[in-house]
């Protein structure tokens, strides 16, 4: 109920004419929120239209309002799933489609479960902890095929220190591998 409140103060831009969202999803800003020293309280002025969002270190779109003398924060995905299809129900979050962050066209929003994003995000998208074992894995520094001469040679009674020399690797990971604690898939 409380994110509902936040997107409903938000919101209050686009009602109150700061604010403009587009068919498309973009957030423009038409009128700047300043403070009238005159009159000793804050008004809003029309501005120069500008693009309301900004990028946030994570790559979602975000805009910035004031309300009650306090700026909030809002993701612009989430304003914009408000604007064109209402409250967003406790318990669930916007989802982007297609995985672009900042793609906020309305059609590319949907309503999903934390757990369902995740499956999104694994299933459609290609991306999270998928299957990352072996040289799948991005940090992976052996091939499946010279894990196996690793293991072969252990076995013929090489020494750890000249097996990992060769493969540049250290000696505890080589005896980790012949224990099968490590590359276990293999």
């Amino acid at each position: 109920m409380r994110v509902t409140i936040e997107i409903s103060k938000v919101y209050k831009a686009v009602t109150d004419g700061e604010l403009e969202i587009t068919p498309s999803g973009e957030i423009w800003r038409i009128q700047k929120r300043g403070w009238d020293s005159g009159e000793r309280r804050a008004v809003s002025r029309p501005c120069k239209r500008v693009r309301a969002e900004h990028k946030t270190g994570l790559g979602y779109l975000q805009i910035r309002v004031m309300y009650e003398l306090k700026r909030m924060n809002m993701q612009a995905h989430r304003l914009i799933y408000f604007h064109f299809y209402g409250d967003i129900p406790a318990g669930l979050t916007v989802n982007h489609k297609n995985g672009k962050k900042s793609d906020n066209h309305p059609d590319n929003l949907e309503l999903m479960t934390d757990k369902e994003q995740v499956a999104h995000s694994r299933g459609v998208l290609k991306r999270g902890r998928l299957n990352q074992n072996g040289e799948k894995n991005c940090m992976a520094k052996l091939t499946d095929s010279q894990v196996i001469e690793i293991k072969a040679r252990r076995l013929n009674g090489e020494k750890l220190n000249a097996v990992a020399k060769d493969y540049g690797i250290s000696y505890k990971t080589v005896s980790k591998i012949a224990k099968g604690q490590r590359w276990t898939h293999l």
